[in-house]
């Protein structure tokens, strides 16, 4: 064997050394960002598992045109209002929600209640209450003042 075939191996040696070098790093980063996606999507879970609304009631009242909706928090998680949505037979709306009655709070805690009251002039038939972990709660509309 003789020097071309040394140094040819050493070239190579050299090569794999530099590629692994490079190779790890983006391996190990790779690794890395899955292992915190992972953790991610199981806090996510577990939070959606301890959240729980219960729909106490819809009620739309003709002589007012006004549309009050009564949630309760039922679970363990802490929820915002204004991360919780409404929607009236399909549509998107954006009610004014109070708190236990305090329009200026927006935690909703466990075992309280959300009130959302909304204006419209047509009498709506279904609610459709989503909140931010993904637990969401419909029910029909009952219609007062006729």
């Amino acid at each position: 064997m003789g020097f071309s075939a040394s140094g040819a191996t050493a070239v190579i040696f050299i090569g794999l050394l530099v590629s692994a070098a490079t190779l790890v790093p983006a391996v190990q980063d790779a690794r890395e960002a899955q292992r915190e996606g992972l953790t991610e999507r199981d806090d996510r879970m577990l939070e959606q598992r301890n959240t729980d609304i219960e729909a106490v009631d819809a009620v739309y009242n003709a002589t007012e045109d006004e549309l009050v909706v009564r949630l309760d928090n039922t679970g363990t998680t802490t929820l915002n209002s204004g991360e919780t949505d409404l929607l009236v037979d399909g549509e998107y709306v954006d009610p004014s929600a109070a708190v236990d009655g305090d329009a200026q709070r927006s935690l909703w805690s466990p075992g309280t209640r959300l009130v959302f009251t909304y204006d419209t002039t047509t009498e709506p038939q279904r609610v459709h209450v989503a909140t931010r972990p993904g637990v969401q709660v419909a029910t029909n509309v009952t219609t007062e003042g006729v």
